[in-house]
């Protein structure tokens, strides 16, 4: 006996609809660059408890230390990608070293979030986090409010990538800031036994220095080493990233000027929402900016509260 047209479809609804329910929920990878680094932390709490939320099998590794392991991370992607998740989230350092799992991870019709890349990759789906761009416009302006001239030394991981954002945004918003001056650049590789000789060398050579600002968050302990290395408390200040303890007793005590408070949690919960609306079909934003807050020992303590 044939079936008409509408019971067929009807049927076929069906058919799909227990499918799905038989796949059981779908898998979202989080492969998390420094998993011991406190903000990184709090990616993976909020990943985990975006996940359960939304009903998502949420997987997430890294490797130990707080040294960027780019091949580790690369390998966890690989397989997320082998065992059939529907979305992986990246936090790619090296926007090249990664597009190429991404594009594999595209080609496999999976979805692809990556957290804080701005406009360094193009693979992907979605890209959340803080809008390095404006995050050094941002820094700039706070620099400028500062009395005196702001020599400014940046330090990143490499020439290329989110540094070369960042410090595109800082250079374009000194431009209307007669105090605020860029006079050198340095890189650690994102390995922070690397960054006190890093800056030690380059304050010796820019004597005239008094700011070390660096994006990277595992980068303070060894800016705030060099300036204490140097005898340069209280003529040199730091401007770093993150609020975790060492940035707070550097802001108490007068070592760092001012941080960037960015919004980890929002970063990885956004993430997991994205994959789980873009497999439903839903649209989303190409870009997603989390936001900063700039810190210093003003507003420090009603930042503590939130």
């Amino acid at each position: 006996m044939k079936l008409s047209s509408s019971l067929f479809a009807a049927a076929m609804a069906g058919f799909i609809a227990s499918a799905a329910h038989a796949e059981g929920p779908i898998t979202i990878g989080f492969a998390n660059p420094l998993p011991a680094y406190p903000v990184f932390v709090e990616a993976d709490k909020c990943f985990k408890e975006t996940s359960a939320k939304l009903g998502v099998n949420g997987q997430t590794s890294g490797p130990t230390g707080l040294q960027v392991d780019n091949q580790f991370v690369l390998d966890r992607l690989s397989q997320y990608i082998a065992t059939g998740a529907k979305g992986i989230i990246l936090v790619p350092f090296d926007g090249p070293m990664y597009e190429p799992v991404m594009k594999e991870a595209k080609s496999k019709g999976m979805f692809v979030v990556t957290m804080n890349t701005g406009d360094t990759t193009k693979t992907q789906d979605v890209q959340v986090g803080t809008d390095y761009g404006n995050q050094g416009k941002v820094v700039a302006q706070n620099l400028a409010a500062r009395s005196g001239q702001q020599n400014v030394i940046i330090l990143g991981n490499q020439p290329t990538g989110v540094h070369r954002v960042f410090v595109n945004g800082f250079e374009a918003a000194a431009k209307s800031f007669p105090n605020v001056k860029l006079v050198a650049e340095g890189f650690d590789s994102g390995d922070p036994s690397q960054t006190t000789d890093v800056v030690s060398r380059i304050m010796t050579a820019h004597p005239e220095a008094n700011v070390v600002l660096s994006w990277e968050g595992n980068a303070v302990a060894g800016i705030t080493t060099a300036i204490k290395e140097k005898g340069a408390i209280g003529k040199v200040v730091a401007v770093v990233n993150d609020m975790t303890p060492e940035v707070v007793a550097g802001l108490k005590d007068g070592t760092i000027y001012g941080t960037s408070r960015q919004n980890f949690c929002a970063m990885a919960s956004k993430g997991v929402e994205s994959i789980v609306a873009l497999s439903k079909g839903e649209k989303v934003e190409k870009n997603i900016d989390t936001g900063i807050t700039f810190v210093t020992k003003a507003n420090l303590d009603a930042e503590l509260k939130k």
